[in-house]
């Protein structure tokens, strides 16, 4: 009976640790246009506050990356542009090393501009900065796949800030390619240039009707404060029924409204297609 127990814990280990990655993956699939696989990486750095104390630094990554593709050459491609776009890393052998350079490049854009280089955590940071109030920042990055399908893959990159163990900040970005093209898909791929005010017209009366709101007044009183900010972004993504735009906290509403979203069916755009519009294949 004792021997049945240990393997028993060892089965009911392995199945949570199952079921923790398949919930971690929610929305990215092999099914779709791209396979599609994860990696994570951490970078940690420091620098000495004016007032002599250290402020630890800390970056994780966990990305979900182009792993399958048509072909070879297909995939090359496609990987080539995940990395410069998404992860900001031009020349880089793997998605490992783009990764590694990424999170680099958040430790240094992080340090005061006065300190210079950064260092890792385990070296003596030598000269002083401009006085911060931080002693720990951490800034997580999750970057994963939601729209998948019409030669059409979408990513979120969503980055959560955290200073002192409080967070601060989060965001979400979202970037989507045309695999006939191997490109990022554009504005322009999508609306004619001389109809980009009336989508954002249409952003206005679809945001009115999602809160029940019949004029600026009411919007303004539910905490969008800042109705002249909104207006068609490079910060959308797709979905089966239509295009939503998301805007970041503080930029048309109140922090406390959180990330707006709006959304627009497909049907209610096809008036402004571009005659190549990304949209007339979805």
């Amino acid at each position: 009976m004792n021997l049945k127990i240990p393997f028993f814990v060892i089965a009911l280990t392995l199945i949570v640790a199952l079921c923790g990655c398949s919930s971690g993956n929610d929305g990215e699939s092999a099914v779709g246009d791209v396979t599609v696989a994860a990696d994570s990486i951490v970078e940690t750095g420091a620098f000495k506050k004016s007032n002599g104390e250290t402020c630890e630094m800390k970056v994780s990554l966990v990305v979900s990356y182009p792993q399958a593709y048509k072909d070879a050459e297909s995939l090359a491609q496609l990987q080539q542009l995940f990395k410069s776009t998404m992860l900001k890393a031009q020349e880089s052998a793997s998605i490992k090393d783009a990764m590694r350079i990424c999170a680099k490049s958040m430790i240094y854009s992080n340090t005061p501009s006065q300190y210079g280089n950064t260092r890792s955590s385990a070296e003596v940071v030598g000269g002083d900065v401009d006085e911060i109030d931080i002693d720990r920042f951490e800034s997580r990055v999750v970057i994963k796949v939601i729209y998948n399908d019409n030669d059409v893959i979408t990513f979120c990159r969503e980055e959560s800030i955290d200073k002192n163990g409080q967070l601060t900040s989060t965001s979400h970005h979202y970037t989507s390619f045309d695999l006939k093209e191997m490109k990022k898909i554009t504005l322009s791929d999508l609306f004619r240039d001389d109809c980009l005010d009336k989508v954002t017209a249409q952003l206005k009366t679809k945001l009115m009707d999602d809160k029940g709101a019949s004029n600026d007044d009411e919007l303004n009183e539910m905490g969008y404060f800042n109705l002249p900010n909104l207006s068609v972004t490079s910060n959308f993504f797709f979905t089966s029924k239509g295009v939503t735009w998301s805007y970041d906290p503080s930029v048309i509403a109140v922090a406390s409204v959180g990330e707006p979203t709006i959304n627009i069916d497909y049907d209610d755009l096809q008036d402004y297609l571009s005659d190549n519009s990304i949209i007339k294949r979805l």
